[in-house]
C-alpha cells in the first residue's frame, strides 16, 4: 500500500482531521506501507510551512513507511541538510542526491556543506 502526503501529514501532526482514520489504517497495515521521495519532499514542504521541525518530520516519515535504502539514506541527508545546514527543501535534496560528484549551479550554500560545485556564474 503507498503512503502519500496526507496520510503521512495526518500522522505527524498533533492534530488533524484525518490523525484517527491515519492512525487506524497505520495499525492495520504498518508493515505493508511505502512511499517515494516525492511525498517525503512534500513533506518537508509542508512541514517547513507549518513550522514544523523538517528534520524530525522526515526522520519520522521514513519510521512509518518503507522506501529502498539508497533514497532513504539521501532523504535522511537532506533532512540534516534542510536542519543543520539551513538549505531550502529543493536545495538539500540536490545536494544529497549529487553524491560524491561536484555540483553545477550558481547556488553558494552547496558551498557550505563541503560538497564541490562548478561554479555556473563562472563558467566553470
Amino acid at each position: 500500500m503507498f503512503a502519500d502526503t496526507d496520510f503521512m501529514m495526518a500522522m505527524l501532526k498533533d492534530s488533524d482531521w484525518l490523525k484517527q482514520n491515519a492512525v487506524k489504517i497505520f495499525d492495520e497495515h504498518k508493515n505493508n506501507l511505502r512511499t517515494s521521495v516525492s511525498v517525503i519532499i512534500e513533506v518537508a514542504l509542508v512541514s517547513k510551512r507549518l513550522g514544523l521541525d523538517t528534520q524530525q518530520a522526515i526522520a519520522h516519515a521514513l519510521e512509518l513507511a518503507e522506501l529502498d535504502e539508497l533514497n532513504y539514506a539521501a532523504c535522511m541527508r537532506a533532512a540534516v541538510y534542510i536542519g543543520k545546514h539551513g538549505l531550502n527543501v529543493f536545495d538539500a535534496f540536490h545536494a544529497a542526491y549529487c553524491g560524491n560528484d561536484a555540483i553545477v549551479s550558481s547556488d553558494s550554500a552547496y558551498d557550505r556543506l563541503g560538497i564541490g560545485r562548478v561554479k555556473l556564474e563562472e563558467g566553470g
